[in-house]
């Protein structure tokens, strides 16, 4: 008890400095209040030695986080960014200039984060070019550079480019943020060389390693989003995660799903508890849940926050094994004053906050609630037989409410919003977490061992994690789901945990005290009604299984194209992707639009679950808002063929794609007018430019494949970025151009799709595959005008635009 209670006065000097930004009045009056409760519990000389203690403890806290907080000078490779926030009392060797650029060499110390068409990069600086020779330098730096060349953990680079200060916004201080990392400087998009690999700590990148491999299977198995939230789930990745998807997660208050932190671990832990308390009793479920967590951390590598959240969550897990769950929040107590003591500006981070309360609701709140609930029940009903199965619901209940509980000023102050359906959501949502991460565990080591065991693996795994996508997704669409509190500061958040700590106190005391009327007959039979099937779980077991093998039948039915030619023209931001799939069953995707994160999240949308097949590939050109999603793509998904023109570009993208190529052993075939493919049905792709002769070097969009897709009298022209050289060379030398369909070239660029050329198409209607509020003022009105009153669609506007025909007619259904 008094340990526990010394840890607790540690944390709150951290806390006092931390969130009063070191006031010493604030310090002065929590010191007060340690050497008053000692005192108070206890009148005698041992409880002044105990008040003491309690008040060196906090004001060393405070202290000690103080101390550690970085400093506002810039200090090693910062010294040379361009826009210090105050002048550095030791000038560098070389002073930086507006728009200077450094060399420097810095090993890649994290792992790389793709998010959209960008690779962002932890560096931590080695060496820096000044007065002409290599000076030994330190400090953290956070790259943004493109997709390609890929970079991994260990590799050592040589930096060309201009090193800038963190920028502090309006509502979030982002410099603050990147300092308690210990990173300094940004730089964007700087000229790179490898100099050597391996360069990081071995253990490191062995954790690294298998993460990756862990990440890998679970994408081969699943389709976006269900892999990203597997991986998010599991491995606690949150990069590539869809916008919409990670919103709606947060608006539902269900985003701590897929952070590996205390909050989930905890989580997991009392749900595993709950449902196997009721059969082999509370403590043997305690025992399995903690052997499950030490598991679990060993499985995703046992990082840093993986390893706080194996603390928080065994804090709790051990206190109930060995049945003293009363001297959990002493042992909690102590693990966060051991953690802060190592890591003191770990008491800011919002991950080790949501951990320490969440714990914390578990270890106050959720066993009285539990007590307080179960009386309920006795008095509500009767019937012994529902008493074993309600009280894994109950558990669930208690642990929902008192996670959530203790959470929300947190979420609510950091991010000034709060979702209003979050118990509903979590009581939905939270029973299939641990099933979801079990079925992503065994997946992803399934498919490390072999790759067809995943692929069966990922048939079970996906079932779970679509539920988890469509019940947020629902949920968040409720025009109540969220609120916004803006304004809501620290001061609000104790006043608030004052009026929680009543409460707890309140549901704490024995139920027998508090008079709870008896339910009338009627509600007794209700109770009943609903909770009967409970204790049929194994007949509910068997029926769920049946009805689920038919869904799935049902599926492989209307996932089928059946007699039509289906082309849509893909979402994916500002770039270009057409999914084709033939009466025959054949899946063709034509460019792979800016990123990995858009196309796959594109095809998860219109290719059943299980079908990860791609019959053939097309590359019109190798511009990087055609060809990049392609890269993954070709990792991603089982590939026959590839077809493309001759490339004279070396860029770092057209590489990656090469070396996928060869990797894959998929057969590549050279694209060039008069070249076609039969689908099947009466369906045909034909390629109608370049000519095999023509390869202008100079002019990647002039070069542009262009291909009609045809069935019956239905055509669709896509014309890639093709320019007026293009469509007079067409309109000059090819029979018949005419497409009930066009794909606008070049994104609806002005020089683009001329009025001749529309009179040589003849189109009904046009397609316009652009990106929302893009930089480039695409389309251009001077393209709208010449489209006339045509129907035209836009992916910026309707999402994905699925055009089918069955040779004589047109079906024409948009995302939005």
């Amino acid at each position: 008890m008094i340990l526990g209670y010394l840890g607790l006065c540690w944390l709150l000097g951290m806390g006092a400095a931390a969130f009063a930004q070191g006031s010493p009045w604030a310090i002065a009056a929590a010191a007060l209040l340690a050497a008053i409760v000692p005192l108070v519990a206890r009148r005698s000389a041992v409880a002044l030695l105990w008040a003491a203690m309690a008040t060196g403890l906090l004001v060393g806290g405070a202290w000690l986080y103080q101390s550690s907080l970085p400093s506002p000078e810039p200090q090693g490779i910062a010294l040379y960014n361009v826009n210090p926030p105050v002048e550095p009392t030791v000038e560098p060797p070389v002073k930086p200039t507006a728009g200077a650029s450094v060399r420097f060499r810095a090993v890649v110390s994290g792992e790389p984060d793709e998010r959209g068409s960008s690779l962002r990069l932890r560096l931590s600086a080695r060496e820096v070019l000044a007065d002409g020779r290599w000076q030994s330098t330190s400090g953290g730096i956070l790259m943004r550079s493109g997709l390609f060349p890929r970079y991994d953990y260990g590799d050592l680079l040589e930096v060309n480019g201009k090193l800038e200060t963190p920028p502090e916004f309006e509502d979030f201080d982002y410099r603050d943020y990147l300092a308690r990392q210990g990173i300094g400087s940004i730089i964007n998009y700087p000229r790179l060389s490898l100099l050597a690999t391996g360069q990081g700590n071995p253990i490191q990148a062995w954790v690294y390693d298998i993460r990756g491999e862990l990440s890998s299977s679970l994408e081969d198995a699943l389709p976006e989003p269900e892999a990203a939230l597997a991986q998010g789930i599991l491995l606690g990745r949150r990069a590539s995660l869809p916008d919409d998807l990670r919103q709606d997660l947060n608006d539902t208050n269900t985003s701590h799903l897929i952070a590996v932190s205390g909050y989930n671990v905890t989580l997991v832990a009392g749900l595993f508890i709950g449902g196997l308390a009721w059969l082999i009793g509370r403590r043997p479920a305690a025992w399995l849940a903690l052997l499950a967590i030490i598991a679990y951390a060993a499985l995703v590598g046992a990082q840093p926050s993986v390893q706080r959240a194996a603390i928080m969550g065994g804090m709790y897990v051990v206190a109930i094994a060995l049945g003293r769950q009363s001297g959990a929040l002493q042992g909690l107590a102590l693990a966060g004053a051991g953690m802060t003591a190592f890591d003191p500006l770990l008491m800011k981070d919002i991950s080790f906050q949501l951990s320490f309360a969440s714990t914390i609701g578990l270890v106050l709140f959720a066993p009285a609630l539990r007590a307080r609930l179960e009386a309920i029940l006795a008095r509500w009903s009767s019937d012994r037989e529902l008493a074993g199965p309600l009280r894994g619901v109950i558990e669930l209940l208690a642990v929902t409410v008192a996670a959530i509980a203790f959470t929300l000023p947190i979420t609510a102050v950091n991010f000034q919003r709060i979702s209003l359906i979050a118990i509903p959501a979590n009581l939905l949502t939270v029973p299939a977490f641990p099933v979801i991460m079990i079925a992503s565990g065994l997946t992803a080591v399934g498919g490390m061992i072999a790759p067809a065991l995943g692929t069966f693996l990922g048939w079970l795994t996906w079932l779970p994690v679509a539920y988890l996508v469509h019940v947020v997704r629902l949920l968040a669409d409720l025009p109540f789901a969220a609120a916004s509190v803006d304004g809501l500061t620290t001061s609000h958040a104790l006043a608030y945990y004052a009026a929680l700590a009543g409460i707890v106190w309140l549901t704490a005391r024995r139920p027998a005290k508090l008079a709870m009327p008896r339910a009338p007959a009627w509600a007794n039979d209700l109770l009943s009604s609903f909770a009967r099937p409970l204790a049929l779980l194994p007949t509910l077991g068997i029926a769920v299984v049946l009805a689920l093998a038919s869904v799935l039948v049902w599926l492989l039915i209307l996932g089928s194209p059946g007699d039509r030619l289906s082309v849509t023209f893909l979402d994916v931001g500002q770039g270009d992707a057409i999914l084709i799939r033939s009466p025959a069953g054949h899946n063709i995707l034509v460019d792979g639009g800016p990123n990995s994160e858009a196309i796959t999240a594109a095809l998860g949308r219109h290719l059943p679950f299980w079908d990860r097949h791609l019959h053939l590939v097309v590359l019109t050109h190798p511009d990087q808002d055609h060809l990049a999603g392609l890269v993954t793509v070709l990792e991603r998904y089982d590939v026959d063929q590839v077809l493309a023109p001759a490339l004279a570009d070396d860029s770092a993208a057209v590489r990656a794609w090469q070396e996928a190529i060869a990797e894959r052993h998929i057969p590549q075939r050279e694209a060039f007018a008069d070249q076609w493919i039969d689908l099947g049905s009466g369906a045909r792709l034909s390629v109608v430019y370049p000519p095999q002769d023509f390869l202008d070097a100079s002019d990647e969009d002039d070069s542009s494949l262009v291909l009609k897709v045809s069935q019956g009298e239905a055509a669709f022209l896509l014309t890639g970025d093709i320019g007026p050289e293009s469509e007079a060379y067409l309109m000059s030398n090819h029979a018949d151009l005419r497409a009930p369909v066009l794909k606008v070239a070049h994104h609806g660029s002005r020089t683009s799709t001329s009025t001749a050329f529309l009179a040589a198409v003849e189109p009904l209607a046009a397609v316009i595959s652009v990106g929302e509020d893009n930089g480039y003022g695409l389309p251009s009105p001077e393209t709208l005008d010449r489209l006339g009153r045509r129907p035209v669609f836009r992916t910026d506007r309707h999402g994905d635009v699925e055009m089918s025909t069955d040779g004589e007619r047109l079906w024409v259904r948009v995302g939005r």
